[in-house]
């Protein structure tokens, strides 16, 4: 009796230390964290294809934060596992271009705040096929929605 009474209390333990760290988790994602994480998706997913291709990048991003097949928050869905390449692939976050990393933390703030014109083409994933060794399953099954320089946007 003793040892499933211990059972109990510890396994009533570990869900209040899941609920704690899943509550502490989602506060870490504030306001301005939300658009620091967004502005540096933005600026490591598309520098490159201009303001419409980095604000169509941020888009994606907030389609995702409210689709249920993504997580509910910026920080979350932007650091989802092997979901934005530069989030694995660069070691040092820090953007470089100045100039274009003060247009993405604008940029970020403008689309949180609805203070832009959006698209509005329901895009929840894009790729750039000349990155690419071979092209995503999700890219067949997905409607192709609009195409930004290099960067080709589906909606699931």
């Amino acid at each position: 009796m003793k040892k499933g009474k211990n059972m109990k209390i510890i396994g009533m333990a570990f869900i209040a230390l899941l609920l704690f760290c899943s509550q502490t988790l989602s506060q870490t994602c504030d306001y301005e964290k939300e658009i620091k994480v967004l502005a540096l998706n933005m600026y490591h997913e598309a520098r490159g294809e201009g303001h419409d291709g980095m604000q169509m990048v941020g888009e994606v991003t907030l389609n995702r934060v409210e689709n249920k097949n993504f997580p509910d928050n910026i920080c979350d869905v932007v650091y989802q596992r092997s979901q934005f390449s530069w989030t694995k692939t660069k070691k040092d976050h820090t953007p470089y271009n100045e100039k274009l990393w003060a247009e993405s933390l604008e940029m970020a703030e403008n689309l949180i705040n609805g203070e832009v014109e959006y698209f509005n083409n329901g895009a929840t994933h894009f790729l750039n096929p000349d990155k690419l060794k071979r092209m995503p399953t999700w890219a067949i099954k997905f409607e192709k929605v609009g195409r930004i320089g290099n960067h080709i946007f589906y909606a699931m």
